[in-house]
């Protein structure tokens, strides 16, 4: 995989958006990941393990670097500079030396932004006092999106005790980053893109000659594409309590889901993961608003969509970012279940979310105070952020250690005081929690309410498959009247 990937030298649209939105403090975008090791393991081999990850994947060695006057998206310069040691930090976690106080240690950390003259990442090393380790990762969004991010390093990562093999070799070669030679790459950039659109209006329109049926078809349903994303770039989100009060702060956190749970009621409630997940934070937000004596009937998630392809070699950014309202008024888990699956059906139906790189590529042309209006109006329409990465789907390990946690962590980007982000490893689904303290100060409470809401899907989805196992036997009896299907 690693071999395979391509590392283009400059950024895409949706890369270079994030980056460029960067220079707004409530618009940096900082993923995270935090990954519990069975020991902690030998500092040596982890740097070792570290300085072969940075060779394999060329951004860790690579800082961004702006093209003059912004007449193409920035580009990736290998760091002559480069020294591992600046971005591995070794932490003494404090008292009790749990998973939380790491967090709360590495907390502020993460809130700061990066340094944008050296390549965009940093680690934070830490022995728990249970006799596990812990590493948390934190880098810019414009270097992948999570699902590219966890295809590449599952394949990096050992599946054993014994490291993959080091080496040394670049994957990509230097380039200077002179005015000039940023210049000249920019005009013949820009000439590629201009002969690309030529040549795809030729072929549409040649198209459209010899085959004006399936042309009308296309043209129908990009019309319905456009009018959804339309209709979703002009909504606006119902008044929380979670944005009475903002600040720059971070506050992490953790909570889990058991797989084989969510898989035992998958086919009762007639739901993917997806929709189970969503049911349940749903759940959550209305017992977090119930408990402060807000009446909301609805919000509206933040949902990333991977437009990645399996195939992809491509690295960066591949996603759209959907919004769905979520019926958190609804007190029964099962009516709120369908109604989740009615929104997300309307949100797939119409592909709204193949317009995204295309608006990607229209902000990064605009003035700088028109993208920062722009990006706060589409942050502003949405509550929170919510999304779900699958993970590698094998046991890892990390310099000879067994990885038994990984859990993620989205951004809080512009008015986004809550992000919650999913990770699927073994038999487990690791939650990764990311609030604005000064916007939700018991985070304590929503991690019970999640918990509740969790128990709660679960509940309804074993009475499912009690009511569903009788009926499966009446219509399965000789001459027995055939039935509808258990809701």
């Amino acid at each position: 995989m690693s071999t395979a990937m391509q590392w283009p030298g400059r950024m895409n649209a949706t890369d270079a958006l994030f980056w460029r939105l960067d220079r707004i403090p409530e618009m940096r975008s900082m993923i995270g990941t935090l990954v519990i090791l069975e020991h902690p393991p030998e500092t040596e081999r982890l740097q070792a393990e570290f300085d072969r990850l940075s060779c394999q994947l060329p951004r860790m060695r690579q800082r961004v670097v702006d093209v003059p006057f912004g007449l193409a998206p920035p580009e990736w310069i290998e760091d002559d500079q480069f020294d591992l040691a600046y971005h591995v930090r070794y932490l003494a976690t404090p008292a009790p030396g749990d998973i939380q106080a790491m967090l709360s240690q590495v907390s502020p950390m993460y809130a700061t932004p990066l340094d944008p003259d050296r390549p965009l990442w940093e680690a934070y090393v830490s022995d728990l006092a249970d006799g596990r380790g812990a590493v948390f990762v934190k880098m810019h969004h414009c270097l992948t999106d999570g699902v590219g991010g966890s295809r590449l390093f599952g394949e990096l990562l050992g599946s054993g005790d014994a490291s993959p093999p080091h080496t040394s070799t670049r994957l990509v070669g230097r380039r200077s980053s002179s005015a000039a030679a940023l210049l000249a790459r920019a005009a013949g950039y820009n000439v590629e893109q201009a002969l690309t659109g030529v040549a795809d209006l030729v072929g549409s329109a040649a198209g459209a000659v010899t085959a004006p049926v399936q042309t009308l078809r296309r043209l129908a349903s990009g019309l319905t594409t456009l009018s959804g994303f339309g209709r979703e770039l002009l909504a606006s989100r119902a008044d929380s309590p979670l944005h009475h009060k903002r600040s720059l702060s971070r506050q992490l956190s953790t909570f889990e889901m058991s797989l084989p749970e969510i898989n035992s009621v998958r086919q009762p409630l007639q739901a993917t993961n997806n929709d189970i997940v969503l049911t349940v934070v749903s759940g959550a937000m209305h017992r977090w608003h119930t408990s402060r004596g807000a009446d909301v009937h609805e919000l509206r998630a933040l949902v990333p969509v991977s437009l990645r392809q399996v195939s992809d070699p491509q690295a960066g950014n591949r996603l759209a970012l959907l919004a769905v309202r979520l019926p958190v008024g609804e007190p029964s888990p099962l009516r709120r279940l369908r109604r989740i699956q009615e929104r997300m059906g309307e949100v797939k139906s119409d592909r709204r979310a193949t317009m995204y790189p295309l608006l990607a590529r229209i902000m990064i042309a605009l003035p700088l105070p028109l993208a920062e209006q722009l990006g706060r109006q589409q942050t502003a329409r949405t509550n929170f952020v919510c999304t779900n990465v699958p993970g590698p789907g094998r046991l890892c390990y990390l310099a000879g250690q067994r990885i038994e946690r990984i859990y993620p962590y989205a951004p809080l980007v512009g008015d986004h005081p809550v992000a919650i982000a999913l990770y699927t490893y073994e038999d487990r689904m690791f939650v990764g929690l990311d609030v604005d303290p000064l916007a939700m100060t018991d985070l304590p409470h929503f991690r019970d309410a999640l918990q509740e809401s969790y128990e709660e899907v679960l509940n309804v989805g074993h009475a499912a498959s009690v009511t569903e196992r009788p009926a499966r036997r009446r219509r399965s009896a000789p001459g027995a009247a055939p039935r509808g299907a258990v809701a």
